[in-house]
């Protein structure tokens, strides 16, 4: 017998407008809480498919959040606008949407089965956090099946991605074009698909423009703000070479870099100028803005659920991958590298 949403609040201890909101997927909880939440709900077999019961005459579909270790996958205005669009989506086409996480650290099986009972249409499963074995639960699934920010070419599956390489590649070439010949990497610590084809497009740009790839001016960070600040700050603090530039896998990576920067006397972009990925809100809260790369977050959200509602409708066993191409956002965080005077 499944646990009810009052139940589920008197176990944790909280109240049940607490539950209600984290298992709706509303705003305004912190992530500890949220997880809490939704690990019980799991363990407890709280049973999802009410979440959606009340709306939608056309069909549901169930958006499946997988978190691995939450780095990447975090309550952020990213996420929150993929999630609101296709929201907007359902609500345009009178589906109801379920939103459901899965949690690499919780029982694979009992999460299935939670996914099963939903009983939905079809599945968007946010991959960001996933490598190609995690999605071996998810490709026996007898549902239609599209998968969002992440790719594998091992799977006949059908994904919705971001040009990364490209996006990238845009970046180092901006750097290039303002006159600067040695460009660092603030790489992400965290191996994610979309931040190796980050690098694959940090390495592209560096070979096209005849630039030697040095592994001392690529920093390995946290992927958030406070962890990047932190890393940063101690690199620095061992002396570590500082690049003249750099391109960063993240906003939030280069936000914390930035942080590090100015409390060791760099100045932004005077001495270090910095590019950005994602364009989040933080972008135009750091002094000096941040020059970033802009991922169309609201057309992402829209074109998985788009693709999924015409796998549906056409039961169709053809495999897609839609990929979006980002666009740069020139801000004031890059300076025109200054020509070196010949005595």
């Amino acid at each position: 017998m499944s646990i009810s949403a009052k139940e589920l609040a008197e176990k944790l201890n909280v109240s049940a407008a607490t539950v209600s909101m984290v298992l709706n997927n509303k705003p305004g909880i912190s992530n500890d809480t949220r997880e809490r939440v939704m690990s019980a709900a799991n363990e407890y077999g709280f049973d999802f498919s009410k979440l959606g019961a009340k709306t939608g005459t056309a069909g549901s579909i169930q958006l499946v959040i997988y978190k691995k270790h939450g780095l990447v996958v975090a309550d952020t205005p990213f996420f929150a606008q993929v999630i609101e669009s296709i929201e907007q989506e359902c609500r345009h086409e009178d589906m109801s949407l379920q939103i459901t996480y899965f949690y690499s650290t919780g029982d694979p099986d009992e999460q299935m089965e939670v996914i099963k009972r939903s009983n939905c249409d079809g599945i968007l499963l946010l991959g960001t956090e996933m490598q190609l074995e995690d999605l071996e639960h998810f490709v026996s699934l007898n549902s239609q099946l599209v998968v969002l920010d992440t790719y594998f070419d091992e799977l006949d599956l059908d994904f919705v991605t971001i040009n990364n390489i490209r996006g990238m590649v845009m970046a180092a070439d901006y750097l290039f074009s303002k006159g600067f010949s040695e460009i660092g990497y603030l790489r992400s610590s965290y191996d994610i698909v979309n931040f190796c084809e980050r690098a694959e497009g940090y390495c592209k740009s560096l070979k096209k423009h005849g630039a030697e790839y040095k592994t001392e001016l690529i920093h390995r960070l946290t992927p958030s703000a406070e962890g990047a600040y932190k890393d940063m700050k101690k690199l620095l603090e061992t002396g570590c070479p500082v690049a003249s530039a750099y391109v960063a896998d993240n906003d939030l990576i280069a936000a914390g870099a930035i942080k590090a920067f100015k409390e060791h006397g760099l100045n932004i972009p005077e001495d270090v100028s910095v590019i950005g990925f994602d364009n989040m809100p933080v972008c135009d809260l750091l002094e000096p803005p941040l020059t970033t790369v802009d991922v169309p977050k609201k057309a992402f959200g829209s074109l998985g659920f788009k693709q999924l509602t015409n796998k549906i409708q056409r039961n169709s066993n053809c495999y897609l991958r839609t990929m979006l191409s980002p666009a740069m956002r020139i801000r004031k965080s890059v300076i025109k590298k200054p020509m070196t005077k010949n005595i």
